[in-house]
């Protein structure tokens, strides 16, 4: 089995926590959480090959510290997640019979989860589909497609019932997981401070690491209580015209 692990340009990774991280926070932020998720990765012993896809020269050189491979995106395909991960698959149509699909972010998924979602995959040969949706039940956080191309990756908001569909169009098996760490994507404010509001034990390090050395997690905690006590002043205005 082939991995694939898409990174958009490090600089641009995690709009959605501008408000609360400067753009060179966010950056050092994402490359800590896909640290973790190589850590993890570079554990699992039954997969052959990790390949990051990306033109960053910060991926380039995380390839060469974990001695893994970078693909470059510009020579895949045109901009966009979709047209890549598809253009990755097919490349690797009769060289591999398996191929897993994962997000930089998600820094909390544990060796174990890794292993339990991949026996369960393995326990068929035919053509199948194994999905590890988010906590929400709308993303597709992991994907793992044998044969590659049995798939058309569509990510985007509500993918995981896109994909349902798709595999029931198609005939194909497909199973919905979901597990602790690889349903924990960390995309917004709400889910970096759920991060920092719980005990993960040994989850996580690097990331957690980043946050509490920096001072981050204390802005965070503060910025979202602001959010919070901000819309119940609002909800107690509404209630009260």
């Amino acid at each position: 089995m082939w991995v694939f692990i898409p990174l958009k340009d490090f600089v641009q990774a995690k709009q959605r926590l501008s408000g609360f991280l400067s753009p060179s926070e966010r950056r050092c932020l994402f490359q800590a959480m896909v640290e973790d998720v190589l850590d993890g990765l570079t554990k699992v012993e039954s997969l052959e090959r990790i390949i990051l896809l990306s033109d960053d020269p910060a991926a380039g050189l995380l390839a060469e510290h974990y001695q893994i491979d970078c693909w470059s995106e510009r020579a895949l395909a045109p901009p966009g997640l979709n047209s890549v991960i598809n253009a990755a698959m097919q490349s690797v149509v009769g060289q591999v019979s398996t191929a897993m699909v994962v997000h930089g972010d998600l820094p909390l998924a544990t060796v174990d989860e890794w292993n339990q979602v991949l026996a369960l995959h393995r326990q068929s040969d035919a053509a199948r589909i194994t999905l590890v949706t988010d906590r929400h039940c709308d993303g597709s956080n992991v994907i793992i497609a044998s044969p590659p191309d049995c798939l058309t990756f569509d990510y985007g908001r509500e993918s995981c019932h896109r994909h349902r569909i798709q595999a029931l169009d198609k005939g194909i098996p497909l199973e919905i997981l979901e597990r602790q760490g690889l349903s924990r994507d960390i995309d917004d404010g709400d889910d970096l401070a759920e991060l920092l509001s719980r005990d993960w034990g040994s989850r996580a390090p690097k990331t957690l690491n980043y946050l509490r050395e920096n001072g981050l997690d204390q802005r965070i905690k503060a910025l979202t209580a602001g959010e919070a006590n901000s819309a119940f002043i609002k909800t107690d205005v509404v209630r009260d015209s």
